[in-house]
């Protein structure tokens, strides 16, 4: 029910790999959400707790009635009604079984169709979210939606487009019957389930009189969700027994940043060690004080503020420091503010009010993440505060360099950890995650990146990227493998990638076959073909019993890449792969014995590659026991193939 919700989820049974595939053991093995969940099942569990609150908002109806009736429906709404949301429901509603809904992928490929459309399935149920699109985007793929309606028509599929803000009214005359404007739901209903949900018992929430005042700012769905976790946290806070009136006024407070409220103590903390002090605490909120302690004494340090001139034993205790600046340590040494969301509200005063100390900041947040001091729990809470600070417009460069500067060299493995929870941070951001998106993309097709930083942008693409933008995942992966230099870590797991779903395994024989019928080849391209090619997945039954081999163009870009591979390469490269080809035809059917039509054909400007073929055919042949219920021997059909290719009758 929120604009920014942004975790939808495809069919646990689909085949589009999002982070639960082959992975890079040295790396990946730690690598999840903070409860160590793959991000695929986290997606999963998010739309279930999306289900359990989601109130129709209206219009719901009638744009239920379209989709089920034409096909399509392009969902629009005032931002903060939670659109996207409701997309997610109306094909949460269609599944079948456990099966549910994938989203429609795009291709940001310069010169490309951006809407992926030649492998919708019959009966799919498909998302386009198009809520975060530019005047750019949103303008090619208005040109597009056409024929997207088109194939969604042909297949009896079902596809919900979520508009971007102030499109609906432009569109195409042909797209305004599956047009429909949802409204807002009613916050007051939205809350009572959010609240239910939580725990809270049906008596307590008869009457929202306490939070009237907050629903009287027509919240958006993103902001009534996060009220609603904020009264919870009030009410795990509350060491007395309270009540819902109290807690709702406390997140109240919370949420509204609590203006004036640090501006006022900084006017009574002068010193720069209460500052530092509070400022860490912020940052580092439920660490324990020693670190705390620790850290606020190295950021003193890293904006260079003078040595108090004060002797040690005079110093107060750090009880009396934490409650100068209203923070208290609890039974197990850890420190936290005693007001709900002050540490949010301090850190976004310091960030934003405070501009000279953004620097010192920056580098202090840097160092103190790959210190010892912290354990991992307080390391990847710093690193998520402060992506969050970043997360603005006028500071996403900012979060940029320091996961550079994290993935510069081997810090440790604590600067590729964080540089990862950075990045993934503005991956799965709404309003930010193209720009993110972009600065991997502009890495990719640089030469000369650390090691580090390209494991990096490897986790980006098979794990973040692959939920929801597995062709922009695939497009990186393929850019970096072609400049990476020192090693083949791209390579190796672009293949593992795309080998996880057909359809990016057809956009990579897309991408080869440009490379390979024009000038600017990429000599890795040749090699990768070769991974690529694997002759199961080719004539294996693909989803809903199709086969890759054959569709007229997936056969006809195979055969042109092995026609580059046997002009190109020698033959101790391309027989092993040629022969597991040759071993896959002598399975038998119609769909293994095209494997030796384009084997053969792509070998057909070659004489020496053809009669290698045969012989290896009749290797194979002798190796093999024999199977009575085959159509003719491999080597006689190796040769019939030859033949046809050549043009010679047989006697």
């Amino acid at each position: 029910m929120s604009d920014h919700f942004h975790t939808s989820v495809t069919s646990t049974h689909t085949q589009m790999h999002s982070g639960s595939g082959p992975q890079i053991n040295n790396f990946f093995g730690t690598f999840a959400d903070k409860k160590g969940k793959p991000f695929k099942t986290v997606a999963a569990d998010d739309l279930l707790w999306l289900r359990r609150r989601f109130v129709d908002p209206p219009e719901f109806g009638r744009a239920r009635g379209i989709l089920e009736s034409q096909g399509t429906v392009l969902l629009d709404g005032a931002p903060g009604s939670g659109r996207l949301a409701a997309a997610q429901m109306l094909l949460h509603e269609l599944r079948v079984g456990e099966e549910t809904f994938r989203e429609m992928p795009l291709n940001d490929d310069e010169g490309e169709l951006l809407l992926v459309c030649d492998d919708i399935a019959d009966d799919d149920l498909l998302l386009l979210d198009l809520s975060t699109a530019d005047q750019k985007l949103w303008t090619r793929a208005h040109r597009e939606l056409y024929s997207v309606r088109a194939e969604v028509h042909k297949h009896r599929a079902r596809l919900v487009v979520v508009l971007p803000d102030d499109r609906g009214e432009r569109l195409e005359p042909g797209l305004g019957p599956y047009h429909v404007v949802i409204g807002r739901p009613p916050g007051p209903e939205v809350l009572r389930r959010y609240l239910r949900q939580s725990g809270f018992p049906p008596e307590a929430m008869r009457q929202l009189g306490p939070a009237a005042e907050f629903l009287s700012r027509m919240p958006s769905m993103t902001e009534i969700a996060h009220y609603a976790e904020l009264v919870g946290e009030a009410r795990e806070n509350s060491e007395a027994a309270g009540d819902l009136a109290g807690w709702c006024k406390e997140a109240y407070a919370a949420l509204s940043g609590r203006k004036g409220q640090v501006s006022a103590s900084l006017c009574d903390l002068l010193a720069g060690s209460q500052r530092a002090l509070l400022l860490a605490t912020a940052m580092l909120h439920g660490a324990h004080a020693d670190v705390v302690h620790g850290a606020a004494a190295s950021l003193l340090r890293e904006v260079k503020h003078p040595q108090e001139d004060i002797p040690l034993l005079e110093h107060a205790d750090l009880l009396q420091r934490f409650k100068e600046i209203g923070a208290e340590r609890d039974d197990d040494g850890r420190v936290r503010f005693t007001d709900l969301g002050y540490d949010a509200a301090v850190r976004r005063h310091f960030w934003t009010h405070m501009p000279e100390v953004r620097e010192g900041l920056q580098a202090w947040v840097g160092r103190t993440v790959v210190s010892a001091s912290l354990d991992q729990d307080e390391r990847d809470d710093l690193v998520s505060r402060f992506a969050d600070l970043c997360l603005d417009d006028r500071y996403r460069e900012v979060l940029v360099s320091q996961v550079q500067w994290w993935s510069a060299g081997p810090v440790n493995g604590a600067g590729q950890r964080a540089a990862v929870q950075a990045l993934t941070r503005g991956l799965q951001d709404q309003r930010h995650g193209w720009f993110f998106r972009r600065r991997i993309y502009d890495w990719s097709m640089k030469s000369g990146l650390s090691d580090t930083l390209i494991d990096v942008i490897i986790a980006m693409c098979t794990e973040v990227m692959a939920v929801h933008h597995p062709y922009e995942a695939t497009v990186r992966l393929h850019h970096l493998a072609r400049h990476e230099r020192r090693t083949t870590r791209a390579r190796e797991a672009l293949t593992r990638f795309v080998h996880a779903d057909p359809r990016l395994l057809r956009l990579m024989f897309d991408r080869l076959n440009r490379q390979f019928t024009e000038d600017n080849r990429y000599e890795v391209d040749v090699d990768l073909f070769l991974e690529l090619a694997d002759p199961e997945l080719l004539a294996g039954a693909g989803p809903r019993a199709r086969t890759l081999i054959a569709r007229d163009v997936v056969r006809d870009q195979v055969t042109t890449g092995w026609a580059v591979v046997f002009e190109q390469r020698s033959d101790d490269v391309w027989c092993p792969p040629a022969r597991r080809w040759l071993l896959a035809a002598d399975e038998g059917g119609p769909r293994h014995d095209v494997l030796l039509d384009v084997l053969v054909e792509g070998g057909r400007q070659q004489t020496g590659v053809l009669s290698r073929l045969y012989v290896m055919a009749g290797e194979l042949e002798r190796s093999l026991p024999a199977r009575p219920e085959q159509d003719g021997r491999l080597r006689d059909r190796v040769l019939r193939k030859i033949n046809i290719a050549l043009g010679i009758q047989a006697a």
